[in-house]
């Protein structure tokens, strides 16, 4: 398992207390950003992050060697951290399948960490398995309509597409750069969710129709 957790020593010029905690739970491309996700949480505002991330990890699957699946790190952020302002979800390359299974595990995940809370989504870029990124981000757009006060989208894969620079020979993965600005682009977005301002989408980029609930 990839922790890391940021204290708030470590908040940027909002000042210590102007903000929140902040969650990520991730796979690969989460343990990708391990070097840079903290502290560009920390430059937009965020005064303590929690980062649970291992590769290979799926809503409810993990390997031998990791302690937890996307359902089961909630839970341990929560009992090792408390809870969070807003969390980020970085799964689905390891899930994607049919639409109506992929609504399914996308609903469990929402359902572990709960009402009252936000939830930043980051969808998928699967460059060679073009069908299955379409199916996932399909059934994550679905679902973020029907959590619209609550649930937020960030469009991977229209930020990865035109940026080939960033990734890796699988076009899944990210070269070293790819990985720092993967983090940042996922802090920026999550920039108008700090406690201290007021939460809004900002500008939308729907992904396909009818996907209202788009972060750029």
């Amino acid at each position: 398992m990839a922790l890391e957790l940021l204290d708030a020593s470590r908040a940027s010029a909002w000042g210590v207390g102007s903000a929140g905690q902040i969650s990520v739970v991730g796979d690969s491309l989460t343990s990708g950003t391990l070097p840079y996700q903290a502290d560009a949480l920390a430059d937009v505002g965020w005064t303590r992050t929690t980062i649970d991330a291992y590769r290979n990890r799926g809503v409810l699957t993990k390997m031998n060697g990791d302690k937890h699946t996307g359902l089961t790190a909630v839970d341990a952020i929560r009992r090792e951290s408390g809870d969070s302002d807003l969390w980020v979800v970085a799964l689905g390359s390891n899930d994607a399948g049919s639409l109506p299974r992929n609504q399914d595990l996308i609903r469990r995940m929402m359902d572990r960490i709960g009402g009252g809370h936000h939830v930043l989504w980051v969808n998928i870029y699967l460059r060679s398995k073009p069908a299955r990124q379409e199916a996932w981000n399909a059934a994550l757009d679905d679902v973020a309509n029907d959590l619209s006060d609550g649930m937020f989208i960030y469009d991977w894969a229209s930020v990865a597409a035109p940026n080939p620079q960033w990734l890796a020979d699988d076009q899944i993965h990210c070269t070293p750069s790819g990985y720092k600005h993967r983090a940042t682009e996922i802090a920026m977005a999550t920039r108008s969710m700090v406690p201290s301002t007021p939460i809004v989408t900002g500008p939308l980029r729907a992904r396909r129709p009818g996907a209202t609930n788009a972060v750029a």
